[in-house]
């Protein structure tokens, strides 16, 4: 598709999957966003992941998406890959359809870098380590849907901006946590176009699926569709729907890489209540910020499993 509208990156991808059947062909769309956005996934809640007032003052709309992940910050500095497969045609356990979707993926990134890239856990394609790509995916429909990007940079700083947070202490938390877990093509020095990491891409879904790929334009019915689809996605109605049966309207940690999550928390001490901040890794505390400044609680928890910071806490208090 090349460069085109932010809103149309997620509203052609949810067509082709919302209007595909048995009879229509399996679909893989390579473009690049040309303005900015920043997007929900489908069973998050809008005031647990972006701050709608400082993305109003920036200008940079917010769209909801019908498949899964966190809260995305897009620009044009990344290429987006979206697998748009009928469900008769690919693997019924979804960790093997992730597999297949991504493994391309990482050949590109190896064809052209000599790094470390590896698909790790599920859903997680990582550069020496570090996450390079965000991914999503679900059903749609008669569809199996998973998509994903590639940084050739990242703007932190406006990313950390729009968040929804409790206290700048978190925000500053999950700014440094993303700054040391993500990479970019920028970082390892890159001057590859976007246009040739898009070609060898396409080469690397041939070569797995050893299926040549058609180019080919939308249907009539399809841009039509799209374009009450781009509606729909920035909608009102849509942006906040909360998916109660889920647990949505419950605020979750905030997801930074694989096994790297930033907490919220309190806890209550003889009527005292102790709020903090944790970022996570492997589940152990690796930083900790108690509101009031409290260094001897933080020294305290450093290091243990999260779940044990009350107790840890408690102990502490009870031996001072």
């Amino acid at each position: 598709m090349g460069r085109i509208p932010g809103w149309q990156t997620q509203a052609i991808y949810h067509t082709v999957a919302e209007l595909m059947t048995e009879d229509t062909p399996d679909t893989i769309i390579i473009s690049q966003p040309s303005d900015t956005y920043v997007c929900l996934g489908y069973h998050q809640k809008m005031d647990h992941v972006f701050d709608r007032k400082v993305c109003t003052e920036k200008e940079i709309p917010i769209l909801r998406r019908k498949v899964g992940g966190g809260g995305t910050y897009i620009n044009p500095n990344q290429l987006f890959y979206q697998c748009v497969f009928h469900q008769s045609r690919v693997p019924t356990d979804s960790k093997k359809v992730y597999e297949q979707m991504l493994t391309p993926v990482v050949n590109m990134l190896k064809h052209f870098f000599d790094v470390n890239v590896e698909l790790k856990g599920s859903h997680e394609v990582e550069m020496n380590g570090k996450r390079i790509a965000g991914i999503g995916g679900g059903q749609i429909g008669e569809a199996s849907i998973v998509v994903g990007n590639i940084l050739f940079d990242f703007d932190f700083e406006t990313m950390a901006s729009m968040w929804s947070v409790p206290n700048e202490q978190f925000r500053e938390m999950a700014k440094q946590a993303m700054k040391d877990h993500i990479i970019t093509l920028d970082d390892i020095e890159s001057v590859l176009s976007m246009d040739k990491i898009a070609n060898q891409l396409i080469e690397e879904y041939e070569t797995y699926f050893n299926r040549k790929l058609n180019p080919g334009g939308m249907t009539i019915d399809e841009i039509e569709r799209a374009g009450e689809m781009g509606a729909f996605l920035r909608s009102e109605s849509f942006l906040n729907y909360v998916d109660d049966a889920n647990g949505s309207s419950k605020r979750k940690p905030l997801k930074i890489a694989r096994n790297v999550f930033i907490h919220y928390d309190e806890m209550d001490m003889d009527g005292t209540k102790i709020l903090g901040s944790f970022r996570v890794e492997d589940g152990k505390i690796y930083s900790a910020k108690i509101e009031g400044t409290n260094s001897r609680m933080e020294s305290a928890v450093l290091g243990k499993p999260f779940d044990d910071w009350k107790k840890c806490i408690g102990q502490l208090e009870t031996t001072s």
